[in-house]
Order: C-alpha cells, then structure tokens, then sequence
C-alpha cells in the first residue's frame, strides 16, 4: 500500500528499550513498529529517541529515514526535532507522539521530583511538539497527530499516580487539538493501548516464559497485543482512511477494558 506516498511523518520514541521477544531479533517497540508501517507505506519517517542509538537502528531497518537524538524532556529539543524533520524534508504532515515513562508511585510516596519528570516527558514534550508542528500545518491545511495512550488514563491500578495522571492528560491535548484545529484541516486522535508485548514492557515486566503467560491472561483475547497491531491501528489513525475521525480514542487492548 501507497497511503502515506508524498507524506513525512515525525515518530517521537520511535526506538526501542528492552529485549527482543526471542534471541536474535531486532528488539520490537510500538514506536519503531509504527515507523517501520508508516515507511512501508510510502511515508518518509524522522525518528527521535532519547537514545541516538535506538533511532538509528530503526533507521536503519527501515532502509530511510533521518534519527534524530531528542531528550523529551527538554523543551528545546522537542521544538528541535518538529524543526529538523522540516528541514529535512520540507514538511510535517503525521506527528505520533508516542513517548512515554511509568512509574510506580502511590499518592503518599509520590516525589516531586517523579511527578515533574513524568509531566514533563508524557504531557509536556506532546503540547510542545504539537504547537511547534502546527503552524506548517495551518499553512497547508492538513496535519494530523496521534498520541500513544494508555488504558492507565481511564482505570487505576491504585499503584502509578503519575502515570495514570499524564495518560489521563493527553487525552485532553489531543481534545483540544481535534476541536481548536478541525477546521483548518487538521485531524487530533489517541490509541490507547492495554497490555503490549513491547520491549519496553518486557524490560519493565519480566520476559520470562511464566511472565508471558501471566501477561496473556490478562485480556479477554486471551493473549497480548503485538506492536505491529499497535502500528496498524496508529497508521490507520494517520491515513486518510480515518479522515472524518478527530477527537477518538481508539482502544487497543483485547477487550480488556470491557471486562474491567
């Protein structure tokens, strides 16, 4: 498929952190998956990781490209990546904003020092790269952004104050994005995601043979997601297939929402 021919798009955590499912494989996050699907449909793809490494080895297996080493927690270079991607290519059509840090603090042991970085990388870096991205977009009247969510910004787990809160807090910037910004051709939605079979997941979890099966009990599916699933639904989002859906979040999770 050409969907994305003549489109750039810029993936913001498009590395990956943690192991591959199986020896010998490329390490496989929902950001460097949705990459991969945006460049095999025709899109040409920047890819910012906090890691130089991570993004150039995305980069790489998807034979183009630029990466772009971006710390999203700093404001600078949020704005520096939207900047070199238009450089680069002249433009900025699709922006998935898919970075994200979890933590595991309950209300009484949450520090500051924890809530301040989990504001400033999973709701901070998506205002500052949408404002940056957003004149070009007016100016060609189109644009569309997708944020990576999680389940966390509907349900509480009782354990991870911060990060139910910031998920919770993307959701309402890509509102407003959809609603502020409709009518000048620009699109604004979310997918949030239950329990992915990601390396970052698998880091954070445990990739344990035992781990995994406990993990795959966890939706009514009976198994986890894959990434390349968290891809299809991101590009699907992105393309001009989904082009009278603004302002949605759509749910990726097996069912597992449904059975809370």
């Amino acid at each position: 498929m050409t969907r994305f021919k003549d489109r750039v798009a810029l993936v913001i955590g498009g590395g990956a952190n943690g192991p591959p499912r199986n020896p010998g494989e490329l390490p496989m996050g929902n950001g460097r998956a949705i990459a991969m699907r945006l460049a095999t449909e025709g899109a040409q793809v920047a890819v910012t990781d906090i890691d130089a490494a991570a993004a150039n080895e995305t980069v790489k297996s998807i034979g183009n490209g630029i990466a772009i080493k971006a710390d999203a927690s700093d404001p600078d270079a949020c704005r520096s990546a939207v900047h070199q991607t238009e450089k680069s290519y002249g433009r900025l059509d699709i922006v998935i904003c898919n970075v994200g840090i979890s933590n595991w603090h309950k209300l009484k042991t949450q520090t500051l020092e924890d809530w301040q970085n989990s504001i400033d990388v999973n709701v901070t870096s998506n205002w500052i790269t949408a404002q940056t991205a957003i004149p070009g977009m007016i100016d060609r009247k189109f644009g569309v952004f997708v944020f990576v969510t999680s389940l966390a910004a509907f349900a509480s787990s009782g354990n991870s104050l911060a990060y139910e809160a910031t998920k919770s807090a993307q959701l309402g910037i890509m509102r407003h994005i959809a609603v502020r910004y409709a009518s000048r051709g620009i699109r604004s939605n979310a997918l949030a995601l239950g329990v992915i079979d990601s390396a970052m997941v698998r880091k954070a979890f445990g990739n344990e043979d035992n781990q995994h099966v406990s993990r795959d009990r966890m939706a009514p599916i009976g198994r986890q997601g894959r990434p390349d699933e968290v891809a299809a639904a991101a590009t699907f989002l992105a393309s001009d297939d989904a082009s009278y859906i603004t302002g949605s979040t759509l749910t990726v999770d097996g069912g597992l929402r449904a059975s809370l």
